[in-house]
């Protein structure tokens, strides 16, 4: 691969306006969920434009989707999306006008249909759009009321104790407070700051770091605190964990928790490759920024990394020629499912930061180190983390249509956002061979041979067509499955 002296590392919701299919027309694009019905009796499917989270939307026709996710084609290439990262009330129109077209119209919506509707409306805090169908519920089957007044005691109990937890915002800052964008420094605050580390050999071996190395390292990165502040403001707390320097705006009752989960993201990597926890990949600590705050997120991005984080929630700035490394993150609300996904981009960049670290500096290729994040991100979080929905919603339809992932295999350089699923599904099936395979893989890749040899050594041989031809198997004969019919039906 080639060799490069940084690399970004970007975890963000598809935050992107991509082309319709062809023959989509402008008005589509200003409808959340159209009802089309393809030429010569073809099954029906539905046209949709899901505004994102995060900024922007995508266009395109439904290939598939389930209760975590939905996959939209559009220009010709197959996009998954989380429920969670769709804008709350293209993601009701959708979900709703999806559910109308499988009954054959809205009109014939069930008892429960309506009902799953209205948990859904409430899961995003439309008890308007609750209400309504919880009452449409009840009119067509009397068991929904009493359902429908458990849902909103629970739905009142659960508000109540965010509300509880968040406490006042009053120490926040609001979008544009900081002033106006500075003009993008060349370089970097922080590639200044790094100017006092320790460079490498051409081998970027991280087991040559000496005490006095990680000496010199900590007397550098003490200096990014007054850096910070002087930046974003006296209200920025310092945490220090046994492997991670912290620094956030986060109100103070949830730094405990912050500190947790980056603890156990170490230890679960550490794990992964079979690694003391109690030692330390990192020149000295990892810095690792977590701001609650858009306005603080972008102005760190911007002054600190000359990066242009708008459609971001996190990155990872990875620089091979002295093993340095750091995680800025944004939380982007208070609510169970804002925390679920900030602990899903944590675990996500904070791979990133592990990795390289890991045997040595060397950059590895995107899609091994894409599909590690997610593998380890879904491994600690569980169902709070959809990488593994993701992967088998978008897996699925490339097994089933006969896609090919040949380029995303032999390529080493950036992937896209939408091919991380598809890493990670692809990761997850070597994974599957053997964890300690996996690891000899990236072992190799850090010890500079290349993709295709690195994978032979590892996997008795295994080719780079050949596992596309193993993991396509792998995909359709779970698909095929008792076990996913059953649940299907």
């Amino acid at each position: 691969m080639p060799h490069r002296k940084r690399a970004w590392h970007t975890a963000i919701t598809m935050a992107m306006r991509v082309a319709s299919l062809a023959g989509a027309t402008a008005d589509a694009a200003a409808t959340a969920a159209v009802f089309s019905a393809p030429a010569g009796g073809a099954e029906r499917t539905i046209e949709v434009t899901l505004d994102l989270e995060t900024g922007g939307s995508i266009t395109g026709m439904v290939v598939d989707h389930n209760e975590h996710g939905i996959v939209v084609a559009a220009g010709g290439t197959p996009y998954v999306v989380a429920w969670d990262d769709v804008e709350t009330r293209t993601a009701y129109v959708t979900r709703r006008d999806l559910l109308a077209m499988a009954r054959g119209g809205p009109d014939e919506l069930t008892a429960a249909d309506h009902f799953d509707i209205g948990l859904f409306a409430l899961s995003r805090d439309r008890s308007d759009l609750a209400a309504t169908h919880f009452g449409r519920a009840g009119t067509l089957d009397r068991r929904y009321q009493q359902r429908a007044r458990a849902a909103f005691q629970e739905y009142r109990e659960r508000k109540q104790a965010e509300v509880s937890d968040r406490g006042p915002l009053d120490d926040d800052v609001a979008p544009g407070a900081l002033g106006p964008p500075a003009a993008r420094p060349e370089p970097g605050l922080a590639e200044r700051i790094d100017a006092g580390l320790p460079e490498y050999d051409a081998s970027g071996t991280a087991t040559a770091t000496t005490p006095e190395m990680r000496a010199r390292a900590r007397e550098v990165y003490r200096h990014f605190d007054g850096a910070v502040k002087d930046l974003l403001g006296e209200k920025v707390a310092l945490i220090e964990t046994d492997h991670f320097l912290i620094w956030t705006d986060w109100e103070l009752r949830h730094h405990q928790r912050l500190a947790q989960w980056c603890e156990a993201m170490y230890a679960a990597v550490a794990a992964e490759f079979g690694l003391d926890p109690r030692a330390s990949v990192f020149l000295a600590k990892c810095p690792v920024f977590c701001w609650r705050s858009k306005a603080r997120f972008l102005r760190f991005a911007e002054r600190f990394d000359a990066h242009d984080a708008h459609d971001a929630t996190g990155y990872t700035r990875s620089i091979e020629k002295n093993g340095h490394v750091h995680v800025v993150l944004l939380r982007r609300g208070a609510s169970v499912r804002d925390f679920n996904r900030f602990a899903s981009t944590l675990v996500h960049e904070g791979t990133h930061a592990f990795l390289h670290r890991l045997y040595s500096t060397r950059l590895i290729p995107h899609w091994v180190n894409e599909g590690c994040a997610e593998l380890i991100a879904e491994r600690v979080l569980g169902d709070r983390c959809p990488a593994k929905e993701n992967a088998a919603l978008l897996a699925g339809q490339f097994a089933q249509q006969g896609w090919s992932i040949r380029g995303l295999l032999h390529s080493a350089g950036p992937i896209e956002v939408h091919e991380y699923p598809l890493a990670y599904s692809v990761v997850s099936y070597l994974h599957a061979q053997g964890s300690d395979r996996l690891g000899h893989f990236i072992r190799q890749l850090k010890a500079g041979e290349d993709l295709a040899s690195a994978l032979a050594t590892s996997f008795d041989g295994l080719g780079l067509d050949e596992l596309e031809v193993r993991w396509r198997a792998a995909v359709a004969s779970v698909e095929s499955s008792p076990v996913e019919a059953a649940v299907e039906e």
